[in-house]
């Protein structure tokens, strides 16, 4: 079993009637605390979005347009390989 706490929380009005008249007594705490597990959940896949939209920025920056298309990449490896033999 699970630990658990006893908390006070201050909803409005009208959200607890729409509780109250939605799920059965003796349901409503898990009721809470799946939906706030699912809140929480939301907003760290959108933290970690966030964060992942800010290393592409910091990626384009440092390495620009890169190609998405396996001849491209292969390509561009080519160039990149005939450019370190012309060094030796």
């Amino acid at each position: 079993m699970r630990e658990v706490t006893r908390v006070t929380v201050t909803l409005p009005l009208y959200l607890w009637e729409a509780v109250k008249r939605t799920i059965p007594t003796g349901r409503r705490s898990r009721f809470l605390a799946e939906a706030l597990e699912r809140e929480l959940h939301r907003r760290k896949r959108m933290q970690q979005l966030g964060q992942l939209r800010e290393f592409q920025k910091r990626m384009f920056q440092k390495y620009g347009e890169l190609p998405s298309r396996t001849d491209d990449i292969q390509l561009t490896q080519k160039k990149s390989d005939d450019n370190q033999d012309s060094l030796y």
